[in-house]
């Protein structure tokens, strides 16, 4: 973008209802990176237990001369089609921090649910607050936000997106209470730690004009108080909020578009009823990644492992117990995955382990629906 164009998107702001309505299609998750993302809230234990036993591996991370973890990516259609890429595999390091499925929801519903800035590189955080016209409380704004309010603190590297925690937490299915509030500037923390480091190759040589560095959200991400969201004033007090500015980096975003699978009309209606504790929204992004065909006859059991199996690091210890409790959850989901999935899922008889239980996946569609997912056929 040159230094015109520039000038020109300098000082607007899209609402959220603006950017629903035109980007209703475009896609809102993105497959490049979520096999970084743990599928369980805990750090697996052979992973810490490798870490603590090594201590020369151990002083490597600290000095992030290691990644803490390593993945290589390797996808069909990188490698053929009308839209096959200049790359063919990719290398994903994580250093500093580790992030999991659920922070991975959180930075896509960011997206998903926020106003968007065009631009804030070059403007102060006042202007930002300011161009959105929304009536925020600087009084309640902390001190480390308060002395930054006439800083041009945004960077050009960042979209950044505006978010209130009323309509994020009801996309997320959770109260708006403050416990939720501070789970939510916990995992931006989170990922605003980790360090990605992106290394791309071509039939097995090394791209190195593409390496790329990154940290998913702007460490300035800011949430502040707006009184017009509060209805009783009385209960205001001085760590009060109820919006955030939050910048996401420009290559996750652009990743929505090349490498995404869900539309957002489609994430923002049916996403909020899939909610759960073991990973049954992130298995669902999983399914919703494939054409309906490509699970049409599957075994339920085996794609949950396939799922597990394509993350950077697989739970090795009670991994049956994961595997169990996602299967469960799927079932307890089964109506919702009839009506906006179209797949049934019929018992396999003879099994009356619950290690052992299984279903095959029927998909109940018209033969030439595509699906969701069109990305990995």
């Amino acid at each position: 973008m040159n230094d015109q164009n520039n000038e020109d998107s300098a000082g607007e702001f899209f609402p959220a209802e603006i950017m629903s309505e035109t980007f209703a299609n475009r896609p809102a998750t993105t497959t490049l990176l979520d096999s970084v993302f743990l599928p369980t809230n805990r750090i697996p234990k052979d992973l810490i237990n490798q870490i603590s036993g090594d201590k020369s591996l151990l002083q490597q991370q600290l000095l992030t001369q290691a990644p803490l973890l390593l993945k290589r990516e390797e996808k069909p259609y990188w490698r053929k089609g009308g839209n096959k890429r200049k790359f063919d595999a990719i290398t994903l390091q994580v250093y500093s921090s580790v992030c999991v499925a659920d922070d991975r929801h959180l930075l896509e519903a960011i997206v998903s649910v926020g106003g968007m800035y065009a631009d804030l590189s070059g403007l102060t955080l006042r202007q930002a607050i300011e161009l959105a016209q929304i009536n925020a409380s600087y009084n309640h704004l902390p001190q480390q936000y308060s002395s930054l309010l006439d800083t041009k603190m945004f960077s050009g590297i960042y979209d950044y997106f505006l978010c209130d925690f009323s309509t994020l937490f009801e996309f997320l299915n959770l109260k708006n209470q403050k416990a939720n509030k501070a789970t939510t500037l916990n995992r931006l923390v989170r990922l605003s730690q980790m360090l990605l480091v992106l290394d791309y190759e071509k039939e097995g040589k090394a791209l190195h004009q593409y390496h790329t560095r990154l940290k998913l959200v702007d460490g300035n991400y800011v949430p502040f108080l707006v009184l017009d969201s509060v209805k009783n004033k009385l209960s205001v007090k001085f760590d009060s909020i109820t919006h955030l500015i939050v910048g996401v980096h420009k290559t996750f975003t652009a990743s929505l578009k090349q490498e995404g699978a869900i539309s957002r009309k489609r994430f923002l209606s049916v996403y909020p009823r899939l909610s759960g504790k073991h990973a049954i929204t992130d298995f669902c992004k999983y399914l919703d990644s494939h054409k309906r065909s490509f699970v049409h006859g599957k075994s339920l059991r085996a794609l949950i492992i396939s799922y597990y199996n394509n993350k950077v690091r697989v739970p090795n210890q009670h991994f049956s117990r994961f595997v169990n409790n996602t299967l469960g959850e799927v079932l307890e989901k089964r109506e919702i995955l009839l009506r906006d999935f179209n797949l049934l899922f019929k018992p396999v008889g003879g099994n009356n382990s619950p290690s052992q239980t299984d279903y095959t996946i029927l998909y109940t569609g018209d033969n030439s629906e595509v699906g969701e997912g069109s990305l990995h056929e």
